[in-house]
């Protein structure tokens, strides 16, 4: 098609179906959709996030949140 581009796929690619309750579902297409990119994106980034955490709490790092004008906290994952 003239003016698209496509993405060539490469051979370490895998392709994956999983089943999302409708709430993860839709909750991945508002991230989706906030950054303006696809949902296998979202799906790359998170994955990706959630690997940066567990390494990161794996090293004995603590995950803090601190929102204004509030003390930080620690985010607990299990």
């Amino acid at each position: 098609m003239p003016g698209t581009t496509r993405t060539p796929r490469t051979a370490s690619a895998t392709r994956l179906s999983v089943n999302l309750s409708r709430e993860v579902a839709e909750a991945l297409a508002e991230i989706a959709n906030k950054h303006s990119t696809t949902i296998t994106e979202a799906v790359r980034r998170s994955i990706s996030t959630q690997k940066y955490i567990e390494d990161a709490l794996d090293q004995g790092a603590k995950i803090l949140i601190v929102e204004k004008g509030q003390p930080a906290r620690e985010l607990v994952f299990f």
